[in-house]
């Protein structure tokens, strides 16, 4: 799923600067990609235990592959552009949703496997409200970029399906249970890397295991 969703930002990242989108709507899939990163690593710390140093070199692997797919996916688009290939301007366009979309699955997968949505409330609104808005400034450019819009659509409506799988849920008395039964078999059986860690550090864990879970 992180990994889906760190490519899919890096070809939105592109497709964006190569179209001329805003500053804001450029910026923000880099932004996305650089915490999705940062979970990736978390998972390497505390699921399989890496050393500091195998960590760090995860880190810079990641962040050179970032980068040099990075230019020249945004290479490509703006070849594509300037020779007016629009069939391959639509392709490169649609190709982060469909990376970013096929992310979600395993989080249904877990979802579903769990019988509950261990998502906040608060991110998967800010989620919602995030592409909301992003599409919402699409239409204040010169042109509104459908293909463009079909990333940030894909995460509204991929948001909304986890919303009524959270209602869903809660109403057949599921929701919420799985997250504090794994916490509490987890603290018990002291597996952890240091000394004792507090309830929120537990549920921290869970949360990495979930996500492992939802790639394997």
């Amino acid at each position: 799923m992180l990994y889906l969703w760190f490519a899919g930002n890096m070809l939105y990242g592109a497709y964006a600067a190569a179209d001329g989108l805003y500053f804001g709507l450029v910026i923000q899939p880099q932004l996305f990609a650089f915490f999705t990163l940062l979970n990736i690593l978390q998972v390497y710390w505390y699921a399989h235990k890496w050393s500091m140093a195998k960590t760090l070199v995860a880190c810079v692997v990641l962040c050179a592959a970032y980068a040099g797919l990075h230019v020249g996916f945004w290479q490509a688009d703006l070849r594509a552009i300037a020779d007016h290939r629009d069939s391959a301007v639509t392709f490169l366009g649609v190709l982060p949703a469909i990376f970013i979309a096929v992310g979600f699955f395993p989080e249904f997968y877990v979802c579903i496997k769990e019988q509950s949505v261990e998502m906040s409330n608060f991110f998967i609104m800010l989620d919602i409200l995030g592409g909301v808005f992003s599409t919402i400034s699409l239409a204040f450019d010169h042109t509104f970029d459908y293909v463009a819009s079909i990333t940030y659509l894909i995460v509204v409506l991929l948001d909304i399906v986890l919303v009524f799988m959270k209602v869903y849920f809660y109403i057949r008395g599921t929701q919420g249970k799985f997250g504090h039964r794994s916490s509490v078999d987890r603290s018990s059986t002291g597996s952890h890397r240091g000394p004792p860690r507090s309830s929120s550090e537990s549920d921290a864990n869970v949360e990495l295991k979930r996500i492992e879970e939802g790639r394997a």
